[in-house]
Order: structure tokens, then C-alpha cells, then sequence
């Protein structure tokens, strides 16, 4: 008997295992444009033929040097994914916001298959999942595939999250010593030189009492981080910007606070 049952449970096996993948992967749930790829700039911008130039939505990935050539660790293993894994064609989603501030378009972007290039990357460990309203589509599949990169500890999180004091996207742990309020949104001091700061066009997102719970907290945020003008010396003098509570989150349970 017991050799009998073995198939079924081989079968069992192998389809929660294609289960568990297919959560890690997003599938494309709107209507798909196809593009012919003509350049490969990084592993989150191409450059399409039609001269479009185009920033993956839902992901940040390490930089390329183009000048000098000192890389961020796993960038060009990023960029060699992108530029191997697609060929010459693309399939691309609009965002809801579809422009970014360099003009760049921002599109969600598929393969043949329909997967998602951003989950594909995010479950190797070749990028961070972010998120920035309006465009929020797929986060919950984002999330599942950087986890499981997590978790086995691929690519990008066989470092440490030590917070640095540099210009662009900084992903880190550090504790927040205190919360204030004023027209520039919300403002969360840290034990490194750094603030975080809620803007005022999302405060949708952060109720008070919730923020206020942050004090004291060890967390995990992630987003773009540059250097302070004011030399006010009660100033730290980096901020990092977060502008949804994904980005948030307790070290704990990997989870967004609220």
C-alpha cells in the first residue's frame, strides 16, 4: 500500500511546490502592450525602440556605475537577467501615475509568459519591492517574492542592513527616538543621523495614533534618502522619504505595522 500512495503524494508535493512559486510570481492581470526592447539599462530602466524610456514600477535595483564601472553589488547580475531573460520584446502594463520625475514612464513589465520582470527579480534577490501611491498594483505578490528571496537568503540579503549615509535608495533597521508633527508632514527621528519623513501628500496612510506608536520601535524602512541643506546642527542631516506603510515595517514579522 504504501507504494502505491507514494505517486500521490510525490504528485501532492510537486503541485503545492508549483502552488508556492506561482504565489511568489505575479501574473498579468490588466491588458498587456507588446514593445521591442532597444536597450537594457540597468535592471529597472529600458529603453524601448518607439523611443520610450522606461522605469519598472514596484522595484528598485542595484545601481551601474556607467562611468567608472564601481558597480552596487548584484547590479549587473540584474541588468544580465533583464537583458537574457526578455530578448528583444517586452510586454508592458501601464501605471496609474505613469510618468515619473524625469519623464520616464512607468510601466509594469511581463514576459512571454505573462510574469512579472519585477517578481522575477524580486525572488532572486536582485532588487527591493517599494511602494509609491498611486501605483500599488501587485505589492502583495511583490512582497511573497522578495520574502522567499529572503528567506533562503538570496542576492541582496546576504548583506547586513546597516544604515549609510548616501545619496539614493537606502534600505535599513533603526530605531526611532521620537515623533513630530508639522506642515512638512510627519517627521521620525532615528538613533543614526537620519529622519524619516511621512509627507503631507500621504498622510491618508498614517493616522496619528498609529504613528505615534513608532516611538521607541525598531523598524525596517526602505526609500530614497538624500542629504539636508540646513546645517542646523539640531537637524540630523539625511532624510529618508516614505510614502506608504509597506515600507515601514516590524523586523519581526516582516510586516507592515499597520
Amino acid at each position: 500500500m504504501a507504494l502505491k500512495k507514494r505517486p500521490v503524494y510525490l504528485a501532492l508535493f510537486l503541485f503545492l511546490s508549483v502552488a508556492a512559486d506561482a504565489d511568489e510570481l505575479c501574473l498579468a492581470t490588466g491588458a498587456l502592450e507588446k514593445a521591442r526592447i532597444e536597450r537594457v539599462v540597468d535592471g529597472d530602466t529600458i529603453h524601448l525602440s518607439d523611443g520610450r524610456k522606461v522605469r519598472l514600477v514596484g522595484i528598485d535595483t542595484p545601481e551601474l556605475d556607467h562611468k567608472k564601472g564601481n558597480h552596487e553589488p548584484f547590479a549587473v547580475e540584474a541588468t544580465q537577467f533583464v537583458r537574457s531573460h526578455l530578448g528583444s520584446f517586452v510586454y508592458i502594463e501601464p501605471a496609474k501615475s505613469d510618468r515619473d520625475r524625469y519623464g520616464r514612464y512607468l510601466y509594469y513589465l511581463f514576459d512571454k509568459d505573462r510574469i512579472s520582470v519585477a517578481s522575477q527579480l524580486l525572488s532572486r534577490g536582485l532588487g527591493y519591492r517599494i511602494a509609491v501611491p498611486p501605483n500599488l498594483d501587485y505589492q502583495a505578490c511583490f512582497e511573497a517574492a522578495e520574502n522567499a528571496a529572503r528567506v533562503a537568503k538570496k542576492g541582496l540579503w546576504q548583506q547586513n542592513l546597516q544604515w549609510q549615509p548616501k545619496a539614493g535608495f537606502a534600505f535599513s533597521r533603526v530605531t526611532i527616538t521620537s515623533v513630530t508633527k508639522n506642515r512638512g508632514g510627519w517627521w521620525l527621528e532615528t538613533d543614526q543621523d537620519l529622519v524619516i519623513n511621512l509627507p503631507p501628500n500621504v498622510l491618508d496612510y498614517w493616522p496619528a495614533q498609529k504613528v505615534f506608536y513608532l516611538e521607541g520601535k525598531v523598524v525596517e524602512v526602505r526609500g530614497w534618502q538624500h542629504q539636508r541643506n540646513s546645517r542646523h546642527s539640531a537637524f540630523k542631516s539625511w532624510v529618508l522619504t516614505v510614502r506608504h506603510p509597506n515600507d515601514l515595517r516590524d523586523p519581526k514579522s516582516l510586516t507592515a505595522f499597520w
